[in-house]
């Protein structure tokens, strides 16, 4: 028994049923208004056709909204091999149409989000409507990162960029302060954040990701991976390869890459997108997860953590997606 709306029993509608009965109603409606009233003129009878033709819409109209048939769910190919993952701690993929799990390995188990958690950063620094241009100066000890250095005077974009493309944890504390919030006060804002998304299984210590403390599960970070690729901001600046920043109190250039490596083609792949956020600490292992288009069209939210290396969360994220691109019917 299913708890969709309108579907009950094996004698009841299925939800799939509706609009062909409200079809039929329709047809029957418009031959009884054709025959019993034949003074109907022309515009009359158009005004009825239209209405036939609205209500008879796979678009089911109920009380006023519109509800339309969920989309299909991918089925797995008769004969298909199940997944076998690599050394992962946690791993998830869901088809980002039907929101189906395609496959999951400890998926509702917190474990250390690192870096990751810059996205819910960077969704509530986008709330507070920061001005791109201002300048402003970088805090934040030496030993975070090697990307910007306390003193440095950048503008918040390129703060922004720094944080989300080469994961500087100096940059995301400069804006924070740039904004005028203290780090807890900030933290409060990412755990209420999550909160709104429905993640419930995440909790946040420091606004960068670099506590072991910071937790959250697969399943809620394919919710996040979701969330901020419907952010322009946010998903064209995941999207830069390459950034160089110039230190005017140093003298200084300094280049760096984007971490994701399946963006930069290092690990060889024909995806037709790639847009994600790695991480990484001790406790947490290498941490990617990423929403991933497929060159025949499919769109996958992958999330792979505790990785044992840099270069197998890559791999992990690219086999399972090619994994499901093969072995399930669309």
């Amino acid at each position: 028994m299913s708890l969709g709306f309108l579907t009950q029993n094996n004698n009841g509608w299925e939800k799939q049923d509706v609009w062909r009965g409200k079809a039929a109603v329709a047809a029957i409606v418009l031959t009884l208004v054709v025959i019993l009233r034949p003074e109907l003129t022309n515009e009359s009878l158009e005004n009825v056709r239209q209405w036939a033709q609205e209500i008879s819409s796979p678009e089911i109209h109920l009380g006023g909204d519109v509800a339309t048939p969920p989309p299909a769910v991918p089925q797995l190919k008769e004969g298909a091999v199940g997944y076998v993952p690599g050394d992962v701690v946690g791993l998830m993929l869901k088809d980002e149409k039907s929101g189906a799990i395609l496959f999951g390995q400890n998926e509702y188990q917190p474990l250390p989000l690192a870096s990751i958690t810059k996205l819910l950063s960077a969704l509530v620094i986008l709330d507070l409507r920061p001005d791109w241009a201002a300048t402003t100066t970088v805090i934040g000890a030496d030993y975070l990162d090697t990307h910007v250095y306390a003193g440095d005077v950048y503008t918040l974009g390129e703060l922004w960029q720094t944080g989300l493309v080469g994961s500087s944890n100096k940059a995301i504390l400069s804006l924070v302060n740039a904004l005028g919030l203290t780090e807890e006060d900030f933290v409060q804002r990412i755990n209420i954040k999550a909160k709104e998304l429905g993640m419930s299984g995440t909790n946040l210590v420091d606004p960068t990701g670099w506590s072991e403390q910071n937790l959250a599960t697969a399943s809620d970070i394919a919710i996040l991976i979701r969330e901020v690729n419907q952010k322009e901001e946010i998903r064209q600046t995941l999207q830069i390869l390459e950034l160089d920043l110039y230190s005017a109190e140093r003298k200084k250039q300094h280049h760096l890459w984007n971490t994701n490596w399946l963006l930069l083609g290092w690990i060889p792949n024909d995806f037709v997108s790639v847009v994600g956020k790695t991480g990484y600490l001790p406790a947490s292992g290498y941490n990617f997860a990423a929403r991933i288009e497929t060159a025949s069209g499919q769109k996958f939210l992958v999330v792979v953590l505790g990785a044992k290396d840099n270069e197998s969360r890559f791999g992990e994220a690219k086999k399972v997606v090619d994994w499901a691109s093969n072995s399930y019917n669309w």
